[in-house]
């Protein structure tokens, strides 16, 4: 388990490796590197990384990288709201499907209580002309 200390230490690495520490987190983490050699350890790695990256020749992005990126942009957004015109459609379809079948049900129902009201059937499955 480590101490406050070390977590402490180690987000102010983090934070030195993302460019944003301060001047007294920065003089607090080097006195706790100091005295902790895992801390230490760490704080030369990150600084080697800096150094590195400060380092490295900057490159200039192409000129139509705006474009291409905006152009990368619509094309994934036209693509999601394809998708969910597609979905919408299909709840629809399981709706009107739904909506039916209950319908269906409620038609059976209704024939059931009808005849069940008129009397018994005839040979042919009909309630009897008539009969009330």
């Amino acid at each position: 388990m480590m101490d406050t200390d070390c977590v402490r230490a180690i987000d102010a690495i983090e934070e030195l490796g993302d460019g944003e520490l301060g001047r007294v987190k920065w003089l607090l983490l080097r006195r706790h590197a100091r005295k902790c050699d895992p801390c230490g350890s760490r704080l030369r790695r990150m600084e080697a990384v800096v150094q590195a990256l400060a380092e490295l020749d900057q490159v200039p992005p192409p000129a139509d990288l705006v474009d291409l990126v905006m152009a990368c942009l619509v094309t994934g957004i036209n693509a999601v709201e394809q998708h969910a015109e597609a979905e919408e459609h299909g709840r629809r379809n399981l709706i009107l499907v739904a909506g039916a079948a209950g319908f269906g049900v409620a038609v059976a129902v209704a024939l059931a209580i009808v005849r069940w009201v008129l009397g018994r059937e005839n040979d042919d499955g009909l309630a009897p002309a008539g009969s009330a």
